[in-house]
């Protein structure tokens, strides 16, 4: 068999076998179709896409899960301290064995959020517009930096490790001051109660993990070779 006929047959095998990892992660997950829109406010941050959401382990499923602590705090960031305690020190423990990036705080749509950098848009309904911030500060300067990781300092969420970040401002148009909650799985706008303990979500992307490309590689070097006998 010639270099050539080996090559279009190998590349085709490792597209399937990428996709098919990519679909067993899906299958396990709650989808999200969310995307982060940019609107000049504290931090520039480029528009992306997100896929999934993570969330408190008493409600989210295991491959999704985290660990959540909430204490007040009067340290800001982006914006000054209004006097009123709807300041947060927000504490996070991977727990879901999945490594994510691209970790965006997201408020319920009816509560504002004063150090959002800019909006993420509810994949049911166009027009609600979610107060969002990218949870960053070891590997991304900014003035909403305020990301502490426990592990390596490289933005990636990886599974056992703590971050904390501050949710600066955080106020209900009414008045009144929720706490940070993430309950709700695969309803990122959240409710209009403020009163129930679904306040905010946390949406990422998942980190391709390193198991799943060493099992690809095997793959193809095993099919590679065995051609190569041939």
């Amino acid at each position: 068999m010639t270099q050539t006929n080996l090559r279009t047959r190998i590349v085709p095998a490792a597209a399937a076998f990428t996709v098919a990892l990519c679909g067993a992660h899906i299958a396990s997950a709650v989808p999200i179709v969310g995307k982060y829109i940019e609107d000049s406010r504290c931090d520039p941050i480029p528009n992306q896409p997100l896929s999934d959401e993570i969330g408190d382990f008493s409600t989210f499923p295991i491959n999704e899960a985290i660990q959540v602590t909430v204490s007040p705090t009067t340290t800001t960031v982006c914006v000054t301290n209004d006097g009123i305690q709807n300041d947060w020190d927000v504490q996070i423990t991977n727990i879901s064995g999945q490594a994510w990036q691209d970790l965006f705080f997201v408020a319920n749509y009816d509560i504002n959020v004063g150090n959002a950098d800019g909006t993420v848009v509810d994949p049911g309904n166009a027009a609600i517009l979610s107060d969002s911030f990218r949870i960053d500060g070891t590997v991304t300067p900014g003035t909403n930096s305020s990301l502490v990781e426990s592990g390596v300092a490289d933005e990636i969420f990886s599974p056992g490790e703590t971050w904390r970040f501050l949710v600066s401002n955080f106020q209900h148009p009414s008045g009144v001051s929720p706490v940070p909650g993430f309950y709700s799985p695969g309803q990122f706008a959240g409710t209009t109660t403020v009163t129930t303990p679904d306040t905010a979500s946390i949406l990422a992307n998942p980190v391709p993990e390193p198991a799943a490309i060493g099992i690809m590689g095997a793959a193809l070097g095993g099919s590679l070779l065995r051609r190569r006998r041939r």
